[in-house]
């Protein structure tokens, strides 16, 4: 209750010039209330709308302007996780946060890489990007780190019949490919410049 009156004793609205008074004044509290509320919601992070600029500079992130403010949350909220020591936990957590979907971490030690891989059919956005610069920043020197967001493709199968066919048949290929989808990835890490397909498809599933 913000009503001015209500913080008066229960004698008070029977007076006139005691509820005017308290209704000129009303409009005018109303303002500030509001402006406390707006105030107070810029310090929580998930809420902020105009005080992420001050998150971003105190964090040292480049001003998002007109970014969607989702996006810059993610920023803020993996940037903070991120100034931890460089774990595969601290890792999985900043991939999450700024891509929004499910993330498994896989140190290959023999290679000196760290491998991100998305859950199937995530679609890389704008937070991919975010988060290449990420890595850039959390990763050791020696460490190589790569993204791969796999997907599933359809493979089309066409039976044949006809006057010399007694069964149906699969199309002479090269390379015969399983019926049903098939589990391909797109890789993205410090070392490749551009997406690139996989030498080779997984088995379908």
């Amino acid at each position: 209750m913000r009503e001015l009156m209500s913080y008066l004793p229960e004698n008070y609205p029977a007076s006139r010039e005691t509820t005017a008074f308290q209704e000129a004044l009303q409009p005018e509290a109303e303002l500030m209330w509001r402006a406390r509320d707006e105030l107070l919601a810029q310090l929580d992070l998930y809420t902020a709308t105009w005080g992420l600029s001050y998150w971003e500079r105190a964090l040292g992130l480049p001003n998002g302007g007109e970014a969607d403010l989702d996006g810059r949350r993610r920023a803020v909220a993996a940037k903070l996780q991120g100034r931890a020591a460089t774990t595969p936990q601290v890792v999985k957590d900043v991939a999450e946060t700024l891509l929004g979907t499910g993330v498994t971490v896989i140190e290959l030690f023999g290679e000196y890489t760290v491998m991100l891989e998305t859950e199937t059919g995530y679609r890389p956005g704008p937070g991919a990007a975010r988060l290449g610069e990420r890595l850039r920043e959390m990763m050791p020197a020696h460490l190589d780190w790569q993204m791969v967001f796999p997907a599933l493709i359809h493979v089309l199968i066409r039976p044949q019949l006809g006057v010399r066919l007694s069964e149906s048949s699969l199309p002479d290929r090269k390379r015969q490919l399983p019926p049903g989808p098939v589990r391909v990835g797109t890789a993205l890490g410090c070392r490749m410049s551009i997406t690139t397909l996989p030498a080779q498809a997984e088995g379908g599933q």
